[in-house]
């Protein structure tokens, strides 16, 4: 049996519980620690492993010798994620990600550092994931598509070939996006919605059709 890669992971939220169960489940990963902020740490153990200060991480579990994932969820359209995501680099770690084998792809699947994927996405050939993503769970995703960093894929979204989604967009539950479509930075498209045209980035897309709301993204509480 092959050794198992240790992993400490960041957040002791609901999503910091998912992550300990699919790396531990269904990944090369052993689950060995994880980490808070100091000014957030109010306990020594959870689900029966150290807790430790964010601050100091890499002294106590080096990078050298542990790779690290940020469990934050998409929050301010992942702007907390994000920020994590970037000092745990500057740190030293390796992020790592994690694709779901409940999942239908091709054998030459790959995804950026701390990527996310849960499971029962169809996911066709020649489609390229950034690092930061999240994609949960039942999506449809299209082939020659480029999804970049720090998306958020919620589920049971239909996504067209060719579809381009910029970096910190959100696609909520259920939506539909058209083939070629492009999908700006830090946009949002609403759950239940139909995109059959380009949406211009930082903006609000609702409906069917979707169309601009009026709303700046970061006007929005996600």
């Amino acid at each position: 049996m092959n050794k198992k890669i240790k992993l400490v992971i960041f957040g002791l939220g609901e999503f910091g519980e998912l992550a300990h169960f699919y790396f531990t489940n269904d990944s090369k990963y052993e689950v060995v620690a994880f980490c808070v902020d100091k000014a957030f740490k109010n306990t020594e153990e959870f689900l029966g492993l150290p807790v430790v200060e964010f601050e100091n991480v890499e002294i106590i579990y080096p990078p050298s010798e542990y790779d690290f994932f940020v469990a934050i969820g998409y929050s301010k359209l992942n702007k907390n994620r994000i920020e994590k995501y970037t000092i745990s680099k500057r740190k030293g770690y390796y992020l790592a990600n994690y694709v779901s084998s409940k999942n239908s792809v091709w054998n030459d699947f790959k995804v950026g550092e701390n990527t996310f994927i849960m499971e029962n996405n169809t996911i066709m050939p020649f489609t390229k994931v950034g690092n930061n993503v999240l994609i949960w769970v039942g999506n449809i995703i299209a082939h020659h598509m480029v999804i970049e960093d720090h998306v958020t894929i919620t589920s049971h979204c239909a996504i067209g070939g060719n579809v381009i989604i910029k970096s910190k967009a959100f696609i909520g539950l259920n939506a539909t996006i058209r083939d070629g479509v492009i999908v700006g930075e830090q946009t949002i498209v609403a759950a239940s919605s139909n995109l059959v045209k380009n949406a211009d980035s930082g903006e609000v897309y609702m409906g069917n059709p979707a169309k601009s709301i009026g709303k700046k993204s970061y006007e929005i509480d996600l």
